[in-house]
């Protein structure tokens, strides 16, 4: 006696899960979102870094004009690096501060800071509105003395 076989039938197929596309998607989606606010804030990071580099070369730089354009030339001249001030008395700067012609207003339109060695210098880039109305560009050319951003060119 023979015992029937019964029909071959294959295995029901493989359950996928419940709304599997959606949660890859909020996972790819979760990962993007982590890895965007990382990026953002590490370029904010960065930026607040390179900005507290350059803000005190800066700010000395805006000082030394301020005291320019208000007649304090003496305040200037002590805003100068050695160097400057062994190359010219603080006569001659104001000589030739006139000479040129007093600026009224500025506007600061570059700063570029670096540390090679252990020195730090830099330069400021500015435009004088000259008593006359007309514009020049001027580099400023800085240095950091004693912890103190000092001017060494004569922008004037």
């Amino acid at each position: 006696m023979t015992i029937p076989q019964a029909p071959y039938t294959p295995p029901p197929p493989a359950k996928k899960g419940l709304f599997t596309l959606p949660r890859v998607l909020i996972g790819v989606g979760l990962v993007l979102a982590l890895c965007c606010g990382g990026l953002a804030f590490g370029g904010y990071k960065l930026f607040d870094t390179v900005k507290d580099a350059l803000a005190p070369a800066r700010d000395a730089a805006v000082a030394f004009l301020d005291e320019v354009e208000d007649g304090d030339d003496a305040g200037a001249y002590a805003m100068f690096c050695e160097d400057m001030q062994a190359t010219a008395t603080q006569s001659q700067f104001t000589a030739g501060v006139e000479q040129r012609g007093r600026t009224k207003d500025h506007k600061i339109t570059g700063v570029s800071v670096s540390t090679v060695n252990g020195v730090s210098t830099g330069t400021v880039t500015a435009t004088l509105t000259e008593a006359g109305g007309g514009t020049r560009q001027t580099v400023i050319v800085m240095a950091k003395e004693a912890g103190t951003w000092k001017v060494c060119s004569n922008p004037f």
